[in-house]
């Protein structure tokens, strides 16, 4: 281990729950194959790419810094790769502090060029000058891109430029460089299938990680340093990790919104726990918890999102579901064409994920606050006395679907 690794703490960001952690423990084997990963790398002179992808709030912005502050420590140049410079050799200069491409005789750019091979792979459009970029820096070079699902959406490449993307990707990914490059890519879990649209269908085992809840002693230790070093809690917090965990349920996110009033109200009573003010901080944990989720459905329709609760219903949470049983009920409301769709838009929300030979909702107290919010909303808002008169009258009293 590199003696500089834990001699400074990360730069934290504005925003509480992005960047990275202020106190960060677990996911021990995945950093340790990292290190394994830069490490061999740097042997072999070749790169490959990384990809951590989980719901929101799993904690994989987090993640990545830690993997960045290792590759640091270990001698690595990290670069933030906006998408655009993957194919725009302009934009990936001014990303490494270069000038434009340089211009060729007649006045021509390079980028016009037609294909041609560099170093046994052949390469078209603005691919050499992309690779040159990368081949031009001496020291290990780590590329690092977050929100990677969007390479599949909002930045996705022109269709003229995807073949372009394709090659850069795939000279990365298979270490085709003739130096260290690594990529590490971060984001939902519908990333995996972006990266396999642009043509990489494999990773390694140790390079692909699906990011799920921190482990119960890592939830803990994360809980104890907040409450003891953040709060200046005077004695034993254990009643209090223990309160806490019990409705984190190991997510990060869902961590820092009861660590952060927590905090801060141990630091308005000089670090004095007592019955009263832990409930006032699970309330307000609470809050903070249904506000994430209110966020999370906040582009869809409340009758799309109940929908979906009415297909999970009555399941563990977790448990996955099928996809025709989720299917089956988008359908018959929707349409086949729409609940297509639908089905997509939650997968690329983190709303679904993938689990198993199903699909389940990523975060497992929000599969309770779905279910609690939307599986039963018609019947809480329509007592009995109501629907008998609007049977009486043929016509339902409250309707709660709205036009998509």
């Amino acid at each position: 281990m590199s003696k500089s690794r834990h001699s400074a703490p990360p730069p934290l960001t504005a925003a509480f729950d992005r960047g990275p952690a202020k106190y960060f423990h677990g996911r021990k084997e995945i950093l340790s194959n990292f290190n394994e990963l830069i490490e061999r790398a740097v042997r072999a002179k070749s790169g490959t790419i990384f990809l951590i992808q989980g719901a929101p709030g799993a904690g994989k912005s987090a993640l990545m810094y830690e993997c960045e502050r290792r590759a640091k420590d270990s001698g690595w140049k990290v670069v933030r790769m906006p998408a655009r410079a993957f194919w725009d050799p302009d934009k990936l200069r001014r990303t490494f502090g270069l000038g434009k491409v340089p211009q060729i005789t007649g006045g021509e750019t390079a980028i016009s060029a037609g294909p041609f091979a560099k170093g046994g792979i052949a390469f078209g459009k603005a691919s050499p000058e992309i690779v040159d970029v990368l081949q031009s820096v001496k020291a290990p070079l780590l590329l690092k891109l977050d929100e990677a699902q969007t390479l599949g959406t909002t930045n996705a490449p022109p269709p003229d430029q995807a073949g372009t993307v394709t090659e850069v990707l795939n000279a990365i990914h298979n270490g085709e460089l003739d130096r260290p490059v690594i990529l590490i890519a971060a984001g939902l879990g519908t990333t995996a299938k972006v990266f396999e649209s642009l043509g990489i269908s494999r990773f390694s085992g140790k390079c692909f990680v699906e990011l799920g809840a921190l482990s119960k002693e890592s939830e803990r230790a994360v809980i104890h340093d907040w409450l003891k070093k953040d709060g200046g809690a005077r004695g034993d917090p254990e009643e209090w990790m223990h309160a806490i965990a019990q409705e984190t349920h190991g997510w990060p996110h869902h961590i820092l919104s009861y660590v952060e009033p927590a905090t801060r109200h141990l630091r308005d009573y000089d670090g004095m726990m007592n019955a009263d003010g832990l409930n006032t901080v699970l309330e307000a944990g609470r809050r903070f918890r249904s506000d994430y989720y209110e966020r999370r459905v906040d582009d869809f329709h409340g009758d799309q999102i109940q929908c979906l609760a009415k297909s999970i219903a009555n399941r563990p949470s977790g448990y996955p579901v099928l996809r025709r049983d989720i299917m089956s009920s988008l359908t018959k409301e929707y349409g086949a064409s729409e609940a297509e769709q639908l089905f997509q838009c939650f997968l690329e929300k983190g709303i679904l994920g993938k689990r198993g030979v199903g699909y389940a909702i990523p975060i497992p107290s929000m599969h309770n606050w779905l279910e609690n919010e939307y599986a039963h909303i018609q019947e809480m808002e329509m007592p009995s006395t109501a629907i008998g008169k609007s049977r009486e009258q043929d016509s339902p009293a409250i309707s709660t679907k709205e036009n998509p």
